[in-house]
């Protein structure tokens, strides 16, 4: 294990991603069954349960070789990655930006064109109908 600090810091993360999902599912559940969230000292039953399934999924991934191994051969991969430059990635992030706006700006034309050739047709169908 090359990496372990990042390893570690990886797996804190993914503990802590779980214990967040866990504590609004758990909450959830309570709420929809309407069952009470007892207070277990300073924390509540939810807290406790996402507490616990965040350090099951932190010394769980510890514990678990392939998880260990995979993580510091994807640490070493992305270390031999050449990255863009800040001016390649300003263009980048530039021609995305202008790409989405226009793209944006054409729907909002062929949308707004549509809806008054759809009333126009609207109000012609109803003006025969009436008359």
């Amino acid at each position: 294990m090359r990496h372990q600090r990042w390893i570690v810091l990886a797996f804190v993360g993914a503990a802590v991603v779980v214990g967040g999902m866990s504590l609004a599912a758990s909450s959830s559940l309570f709420a929809q069954f309407a069952w009470p969230d007892q207070r277990l000292g300073p924390i509540t039953s939810t807290t406790a349960i996402a507490v616990v399934l965040g350090a099951v999924t932190f010394f769980g991934l510890l514990r678990n070789k392939r998880a260990v191994t995979f993580s510091d051969e994807v640490i070493d991969e992305l270390s031999k990655v050449t990255w863009p430059s800040k001016d390649e990635t300003l263009r980048a992030t530039t021609t995305v930006v202008v790409t989405t706006l226009l793209v944006a700006a054409l729907l909002g034309v062929y949308d707004f064109l549509w809806a008054n050739l759809m009333a126009l047709q609207f109000w012609q169908d109803l003006a025969k109908f009436i008359l």
